[in-house]
C-alpha cells in the first residue's frame, strides 16, 4: 500500500512525529463444510497495509488475523415481511462491526503506542484504510443499493458507461438516509426515498461513523475473483464460444508447450468438470494466445 497516494495524503494530516497504520478489513461468509447441516461462518479478519503480500499470504505468519465472527442466524418472524427481516439483518451487521471496531475508531483519533522490532517506542495512527469484501458485502457494507456502484453515483443502466461517475462520499450518503427520515413517517416510505437517490435505507447507525480520514466508498478494494476472474473472463468464453467452435479452441490450447509458471490443459478448458477462481485465472494467462490467428483482429483488440 505503500506505493499508493492515499498514504502519503493522510500522512499528512497526523504529527510529524508519529506514524500511520492503514489498517485492512475482510470480511467473508463461508460455507463450513457440506456435511455439517448447512452450518456457516461470518469472519471477520484484520490485517496491516505495510506488511507485504508475500507474508500476509501464509498463514504461519500470523499477519492476518481472525478478530470476530457476525451472526448467521436468521430474523425468524411470522409477522415480519421479507423486506423487514432483511432489514434487520443489516442493521445487525452493522451493530455488531461498530462493537468489534470501536477500540480501532479510537485508536485512530487518540494514537497509540506501539514497540518496533529494535525495542523502540512510536506513536501510530491506526486508520481504516481498505474493506475486502464481494459485491453483495460492498453494498451491505456502504449501504448502496444493490445493482449500482458502491463507489459512484452511476444508476445501475449507466455502469458500462467508460467515464467514472460522481464519487460516493460519506456525508453524503449520511445525508440522504438522515433527510430521508425526517421527511417519512413510515419505514418503507424511508427506504423507497433512499432507493431513488441509490442508498438503502435499511441501516440508520453505521459502523463506519466516525473513523478518522476514512471514505468507506474510497475503502473498497475491487473484487477479483469474482468480479474479474468469475465476472469478465467468463463472459469472455462465452464470446470466444460464439466465435470459434470449442473443440477448435481446445485444440489449440492442447497445443501449446508447457511453460514455466503457466498451467497446462491437457485435455484443454471444456473438459474440466469443476472450474473455480483458480481455474479461471490460469485459463486467462493463455486464452489471449490462442485467440491469434482465429479471429478478427479489431476483436483481439478488444480483448
Amino acid at each position: 500500500m505503500w506505493t499508493g497516494k492515499w498514504w502519503h495524503a493522510i500522512q499528512t494530516r497526523v504529527p510529524k512525529e508519529a506514524a500511520l497504520s492503514p489498517v485492512i478489513i475482510a470480511t467473508d461468509k463461508t460455507q463450513l463444510t457440506q456435511f455439517s447441516d448447512s452450518k456457516s461462518a461470518y469472519s471477520v479478519y484484520l490485517t496491516f497495509g505495510n506488511i507485504p503480500h508475500v507474508i500476509q499470504w501464509r498463514p504461519s505468519q500470523h499477519a492476518c488475523i481472525l478478530i470476530g465472527y457476525l451472526s448467521v442466524s436468521k430474523i425468524i418472524g411470522m409477522q415480519l415481511t421479507s423486506r423487514k427481516k432483511s432489514s434487520r439483518v443489516q442493521r445487525l451487521f452493522h451493530e455488531l462491526m461498530r462493537i468489534i471496531l470501536n477500540p480501532s475508531k479510537r485508536a485512530g483519533r487518540d494514537r497509540i503506542e506501539v514497540v518496533g522490532g529494535d525495542g523502540a517506542v512510536r506513536r501510530v495512527y491506526p486508520m481504516l484504510a481498505c474493506y475486502v469484501a464481494n459485491y453483495p458485502e460492498q453494498c451491505l457494507v456502504t449501504c448502496s443499493k444493490y445493482g449500482t456502484c458502491p463507489k459512484c453515483k452511476r444508476p445501475p443502466e449507466e455502469l458500462s458507461a467508460s467515464t467514472a461517475g460522481e464519487p460516493r462520499t460519506n456525508q453524503w450518503t449520511e445525508s440522504v438516509i438522515n433527510k430521508a427520515k425526517e421527511d417519512t413517517h413510515l419505514f418503507r416510505q424511508c427506504q423507497e426515498r433512499c432507493k431513488e437517490q441509490l442508498v438503502s435505507g435499511s441501516v440508520y447507525k453505521l459502523f463506519w461513523t466516525g473513523f478518522p480520514h476514512c471514505n468507506i466508498h474510497i475503502a473498497i478494494t475491487p473484487d477479483v475473483l469474482h468480479q474479474l476472474y468469475q465476472g469478465v473472463f467468463k463472459h469472455m468464453m462465452h464470446w470466444c464460444q460464439k466465435l470459434l467452435d470449442p473443440k477448435e479452441l481446445d485444440a489449440h490450447i492442447r497445443a501449446l508447450p508447457p511453460c514455466f509458471g503457466v498451467r497446462y490443459f491437457k485435455n484443454g478448458f471444456f473438459a474440466l468438470d469443476q472450474i473455480g477462481g483458480k481455474e479461471r485465472k490460469d485459463m486467462a494467462k493463455i486464452l489471449f494466445g490462442c485467440l491469434i490467428g482465429k479471429l478478427p483482429c479489431h476483436a483481439i483488440i478488444t480483448y
